[in-house]
């Protein structure tokens, strides 16, 4: 009995560290941690082939466990958190994370590899704003769309081909003008390539000339000494100016003041008066004046043309000789002015 009895209690023993182990493996391989949690929601318009019970990961490292998915049939508001979306992922992470986990962080979903499972993905944020409260609800963001970018792609392939399959006649007629465009272009430059390389050396040539002419042009207009000398006489002049300025300025207030004194001075009615005598008395010998010189000029015109006894005596030289024989003849015989033959 007692042989029986001690197999009896090796089972139970061998079946109790059995299940023990079978549970430990369990809590191993199911990622089952005691560790005190907080939770968020999650909003996405489609949160692609993420499934309930995914990881939560920062970095790689597994925070979380993706709890449940729920989908709304109309995307409103979720308890006035203002996120809209259409589906909510409730999401369960690690406490001692949270401090990790600030206000503006990024939620998104990703996949380990190219084609491994899906796992939501958390970037933490900037450090300097205030950490991630418990049960906020937060907009993450959507996966890419291969499924749907693939679908589009194949309904363009599609329209191409059908496009392609249905104007079978005019793209035959397109290729044919095009092959003739191409042909008469070739044909054109065959024939035209002496005229063509000409054109390319008349060019080349005007090129070289133009830079030629901004090089001389640099140097007579740029590089020229004497354009320096007329900037540095203009630069000299304008500071003598400056310097000379305020002295102007300052005779420019003496006239002006000494004009005031003038003004005051003949302001009087009187003295208008005297002023505006002179000025008719000064305007009557102006007018005498220019009478005089008229009758003089007229005299000298008179005796320029020889008219009058002046004008004979001085312009005809014939009477001129005369007076000058008679002269001689008087001064050799003064007997003459006395006695008559």
């Amino acid at each position: 009995m007692a042989s029986a009895r001690s197999i009896e209690v090796k089972v139970g023993l061998l079946i109790l560290t059995a299940v023990v182990l079978l549970a430990g493996f369990i809590l191993v391989m199911g990622g089952i941690s005691f560790e005190p949690t907080f939770t968020a929601t999650v909003g996405f318009d489609n949160p692609g082939g993420l499934q309930s019970g995914a990881p939560v990961k920062i970095a790689g490292v597994k925070v979380g466990t993706v709890d449940e998915i729920r989908f709304n049939p109309k995307p409103q508001r979720d308890g006035g958190s203002g996120v809209q979306a259409l589906v909510f992922a409730d999401v369960t992470i690690e406490q001692r994370y949270q401090d990790a986990i600030h206000d503006n962080a990024t939620f998104y979903i990703t996949t380990q590899g190219v084609l491994g499972e899906q796992f939501l993905a958390i970037d933490p944020g900037s450090y300097d704003r205030p950490i991630i409260e418990d049960g906020a609800v937060v907009r993450g963001l959507d996966p890419p769309r291969l499924d749907r970018l693939l679908a589009e792609s194949y309904d363009l392939l599609h329209t191409t081909l059908t496009a392609l399959r249905e104007n079978k006649p005019e793209l035959r007629n397109l290729f044919v003008g095009l092959s003739k465009t191409l042909q008469g272009t070739g044909t054109f430059f065959e024939r035209n390539q002496d005229k063509l390389d000409r054109v390319a050396t008349n060019v080349e040539k005007i090129s070289d000339e133009s830079l030629l002419t901004v090089q001389h042009a640099r140097e007579k207009y740029v590089d020229n000494p004497q354009i320096d000398r007329i900037m540095n006489d203009v630069e000299r002049i304008s500071d003598t100016s400056a310097k000379q300025l305020p002295g102007l300025l300052k005779d420019g207030r003496d006239v002006m003041r000494g004009t005031d004194k003038l003004v005051s001075a003949f302001g009087d009615d009187k003295q208008i008066a005297k002023v505006r005598g002179m000025i008719d008395d000064m305007a009557y010998v102006t007018k005498q004046t220019r009478a005089t010189v008229d009758d003089a000029r007229a005299i000298t015109a008179q005796i320029k043309r020889g008219r009058g006894s002046v004008g004979a005596l001085v312009m005809d030289e014939q009477l001129f000789d005369d007076l000058q024989e008679l002269a001689r003849d008087l001064k050799h015989n003064p007997w003459k002015f006395f006695w008559k033959e």
